[in-house]
Order: structure tokens, then sequence, then C-alpha cells
């Protein structure tokens, strides 16, 4: 039996309707399109669609649709279900509290963005779904990352972000991450020291914390071109880039600076401001950060900070 003809014996039950004649009669139409309907041989046109859901109580879309996926081939069938099912929520929606029309609205946004294999993010949400991604990732996750001061204690992605990526790691997700040092930020020792702290609660977490500086990256010409495919796809000037099981992307599109706090003096804290996740195959091929750990000239494995402060010192003498 088709889903239009459970309708139609719906109507035969509802009014006691003993003949196929008398379902005709009631629909208005011949007594042997009624028959072929109920019998799932012919898709009813939409008004007749429409006659059904109002002798129903139903909502003429619903008919509508049903009717779309009956006469769709059956490689497509699945789609009008989606369809259906994403029209039944919505007609189903309260108005309060307010919460569920706007996540419901959220939801719209993200599916039509479905289509172009990317979705973006902004504010809170660009953090939050940033944590989603990690814990559905369950094989690998690569990253590599200018902005990592925002791993700091007290700054956005602790330590919601770095408990997701512990979790992940202890389900057996292979994690590698690469912080990019620059000169600028080792002539400090509050900020080596910043380095350190970040480095050492990775590392805690179970990632595979590795590091790089900065100006000995930029000699390598994969890593130029690697940054400027980057800067193609609108990414921020500090680059921040994951790859999760190999099969999405996500990478920072612009930061910002919000003060927490009300009472006293604010602490400010850096924020992703924007955040774009994709799937396309080529920008998948071209953006991954994998290679960047076979840089080993230039990219070395967190082994402590006694370790770390030897090579730190060797890339400033190199410098001198």
């Amino acid at each position: 039996m088709s889903e239009i003809s459970a309708y139609l014996e719906a109507i035969k039950e509802r009014y006691a309707l003993a003949s196929d004649y008398a379902l005709a009669k009631r629909l208005g139409i011949a007594q042997p399109d009624a028959n072929l309907i109920r019998r799932g041989l012919k898709i009813p046109k939409p008004e007749i669609c429409m006659k059904i859901a109002k002798l129903l109580d139903k909502n003429p879309v619903e008919l509508l649709l049903i009717a779309q996926k009956e006469k769709a081939p059956s490689s497509a069938k699945q789609y009008w279900t989606l369809a259906l099912t994403a029209v039944d929520v919505m007609l189903h929606v309260p108005k309060t509290p307010r919460y569920i029309p706007r996540k419901v609205e959220a939801i719209g946004r993200e599916l039509r963005q479905l289509e172009t294999q990317t979705l973006t993010y902004e504010g809170a949400e660009a953090n939050a779904e940033a944590v989603r991604l990690v814990q559905t990732a369950d094989r690998s996750i690569d990253a590599v990352m200018e902005r990592w001061n925002i791993w700091k204690k007290g700054e956005a992605l602790y330590p919601n972000y770095l408990l997701a990526n512990q979790v992940a790691a202890k389900r057996g997700v292979v994690i590698r991450r690469l912080l990019v040092l620059t000169q600028e930020q080792m002539q400090h020792e509050a900020v080596v020291a910043d380095a350190v702290q970040v480095m050492d609660d990775q590392h805690r977490a179970g990632i595979n914390i590795f590091y790089a500086f900065r100006e000995h990256l930029d000699r390598s010409q994969a890593f130029r071109r690697f940054e400027e495919d980057y800067r193609r796809q609108g990414a921020a000037t500090d680059l921040n880039a994951a790859m999760f099981d190999r099969e999405i992307l996500i990478f920072s599109q612009s930061y910002g600076q919000m003060e927490l706090g009300v009472v006293g003096t604010p602490t400010p804290i850096t924020m992703i401001n924007q955040l774009e996740i994709t799937w396309k195959p080529e920008l998948l091929r071209d953006l991954d950060p994998g290679p960047l750990f076979d840089m080993t000239r230039y990219v070395f494995e967190y082994s402590g900070p006694q370790a770390f402060r030897a090579e730190l010192a060797r890339f400033q003498r190199s410098l001198a």
C-alpha cells in the first residue's frame, strides 16, 4: 500500500464510506480515478491532495510532499522523505519558550548552507561548534595554530575545547597540534612561560604537541604556499586550522577581544569571531595541515620545558 492509499483508507473510515464510488464522490473525482489512487496506481493531482488534507484536517503541504515522493524515482525518494520530516518539524514548532523557534531557525540556516559544502559560525557559536567537531572525530585531528595563546588559562579555548580534546584522545583519536611561535613572542619571558604552559596542558591531555618558529618556517616554500592557499580562502592573518578524520576542515576567519566581567577590572579574552567549516574535496587537499608535521627540519615534537628551552636558545642564536 502506498502512503497516499493509507490517507484514502483513513477518509473512508472517518466518513463511513463503503465504496470507491462514495470516496470518489467525496473527493469530487471519477470512481475509476479514486480506485487507482487508493490502490497506489495513480498519483493524485495537487488539487486532490488539498482535498484529502482538508478531509483529514492535515496541512496540505504534507500531502503535496508525499505525492511528490511517490512519483519520484527510487534514488530521489530519500530527499522527499527528508523534506517531509523538515516540514513536519516546522509545522509543530511551539512559539515558546523562545529558544525553540530560534533553534529551529538556526538549524534552517545551517541546512541552507550545506549545499555549498561550507558552514560559517560566529562568536560563541564558533567556539561551541569546534568542540562538537572534536566530539565527533573518531580517528585523527591535525591542527596548526599561530594564535596559540587562546589556549591559555582564562582564554576562549580553555578549558572546554581542551577537555574535549582530552576525551577524544582517551577514546583513541590521534591528535597532532603544531604551535607556531615567533621571534618577537619569544623575546618575552612571560610569553615563553605561556607557551610552555599551553604545551604542557596539551601534552598532559594526551595530545601530540609540536612547535615551530615562524622565522624558520618562512624559509620553506611549501609552508609559504600553504599559507597563501589559506589567505585565498579568507583565513585570518594568524592561522588557526584543524582537519578532522581527513574529511572535514575548520579554520578561523577573524578574531576579536571581549571583556569578561562587569564588576572590577574586566578580563580581556580573545575569541574566534568567525569560523569556517568545509568538506570541499579541493580544499581538503590544498589546506591539509598534515604535511607540516613531516617538516622535521623546522618542526619539533614537544617533550618538556627543558628540551623546548634548549631548542629556543638555538633558534635565538641562529638569528643573532
